[in-house]
């Protein structure tokens, strides 16, 4: 035991006794916000699109889409100003904050028209094709895009839109969205239908009320707290398999390292394989559990803190916190990342034993690679669908079921695929666990490499 508990303490304080692994952590937040800050930053900095709109139909597509365009913002502040609502309660002197900032932020979409005084073809060209600069009050700019306008609501609306750029499809959409409600509404007009019953039918929306059939009375109606733990159970099977694919690339990389310096020699003459195997397991182990409670504080306080530097922002720290922390979903977090965690680092170990350099470990590492990223993709089809077929197989995969359960956790899949999903994960984690260290054995006494592997599944080749 002293043994293990020595290279153990070795492996954890050779990666948590370094500058780097504590600036690592506390960098995670700084570029978290970075990166959404950025996000927002490419988002207001995109460059005005200045295009010509030409209607050969007499004035009448034209007015719709400057009168649907000038709409559109007001109906996209709406729904986020829904959306927003559903998430947070926020008071009355933020919900003002919030429509005026949302105003102003949807005001401008980005689209500037501009009157070249020539508008046939062959004259806006070269302003298209980048040739020519346009002028425009803001100086000489490239003319992003030329729209025609032909036909009538009776006989068919075509429009032509030339631009050289193939991937922004904003302004078209707005044109087709504004031409669009126009068509319909020309159309119930030359039915009979006044414009006062067509603007008061445009303004009706549903009233939707959530309801948990499971609850009765005023406590079925469906609110946050209910979502959090679908979201927050998601996000800790993505977090745990993010730190689980880290450490045990450590494993490994740390392994392939001590086998080339001949640490690992060294080691093998006053400590016997399986110790070596378990204390550097557990030393890695240590490391994990470092980076988990990290995450864990930075999920409960998160919202806390924002509550102390945005106050006007209702967030509902009580339920993101009860959700982060609540035991059914943390005791099978850990439970699932002790057998992940082992069933993986095991494996990696055994693969840096039987190889010299990072080079060889990648020929190995590859399939194995392939199957780790698959559980990424199925809790994604989770989030949507989590009683899938393909999801509910999936759970059954040994390798896979720490992740998959968890993101299924909080929609209470059914006990018998609790137990059975893991019993059959103890189970193979077990083999896998025996099998690595055979392996592991083999390789730190140079009886095998990564050619024995490769030759395991070479079949009909004589030797």
């Amino acid at each position: 035991m002293r043994n293990i508990y020595l290279i153990a303490r070795r492996e954890f304080l050779s990666y948590v006794a370094t500058w780097g692994f504590w600036l690592s952590l506390a960098s995670v937040p700084l570029f978290m916000a970075v990166g959404f800050g950025f996000l927002a930053f490419l988002e207001n900095s995109q460059p005005t699109r200045h295009y010509v709109l030409v209607d050969e139909s007499g004035g009448d597509l034209e007015r719709a889409i400057l009168n649907g365009i000038s709409a559109q913002p007001a109906a996209l502040r709406e729904e986020v100003l829904e959306q927003a609502s559903e998430l947070i309660t926020l008071p009355p002197q933020a919900q003002q904050m919030l429509e005026s900032s949302l105003g102003s932020m949807f005001a401008d979409d980005g689209y500037e028209r501009v009157n070249p005084g020539s508008t046939d073809l062959e004259s806006l060209r070269p302003y298209l094709t980048g040739e020519a600069n346009i002028e425009t009050p803001a100086g000489p700019q490239p003319l992003f895009a030329a729209i025609y306008l032909r036909g009538s609501v009776d006989d068919g609306i075509e429009i032509e839109y030339w631009s050289a750029n193939v991937t922004d499809d904003g302004l078209k959409g707005l044109i087709e969205r504004a031409l669009a409600a126009h068509m319909r509404s020309t159309r119930l007009l030359e039915e009979g239908v006044s414009s006062e019953v067509l603007a008061a039918a445009d303004a009706l929306r549903p009233v939707v009320r959530e309801l948990n059939p499971e609850r009765e009375g005023g406590s079925a109606e469906i609110t946050l707290a209910d979502r959090l733990p679908v979201i927050v159970g998601l996000a800790v099977g993505f977090v745990l398999w993010i730190i689980i694919f880290s450490v045990v690339n450590m494993l490994l990389t740390a392994m392939i390292e001590e086998k080339g310096n001949k640490v690992l020699e060294m080691m093998l003459a006053s400590t016997r394989h399986h110790e070596i195997l378990v204390g550097k397991l557990l030393g890695v182990a240590a490391v994990s559990a470092t980076l988990l409670l990290f995450w864990t504080f930075l999920g409960s306080s998160g919202p806390l803190l924002i509550s102390q530097f945005i106050p006007s922002a209702d967030v509902p720290v009580n339920d993101i916190t009860s959700a982060v922390l609540d035991p059914a979903l943390l005791l099978p977090a850990l439970g699932y990342f002790i057998i992940g965690y082992l069933m993986y680092g095991a494996i990696f170990l055994a693969i840096g034993s039987l190889c010299e350099t990072l080079q060889d470990a990648q020929t190995l590492m590859s399939p194995l690679m392939l199957v780790m990223m698959a559980p990424m993709l199925i809790m994604m089809v989770a989030a949507d669908a989590p009683d899938s077929a393909v999801v509910s197989i999936a759970s059954w995969v040994p390798v896979w079921t720490p992740f998959i359960m968890l993101a299924r956790l909080p929609h209470d899949p059914p006990m018998i695929e609790l137990i059975g999903t893991t019993a059959v994960m103890l189970v193979t984690a077990v083999v896998v666990i025996w099998g690595s260290g055979v392996l592991f054995r083999m390789g730190s006494l140079n009886q095998a490499n990564q050619e024995t592997i490769k030759g395991w599944f070479s079949f009909g080749k004589k030797s």
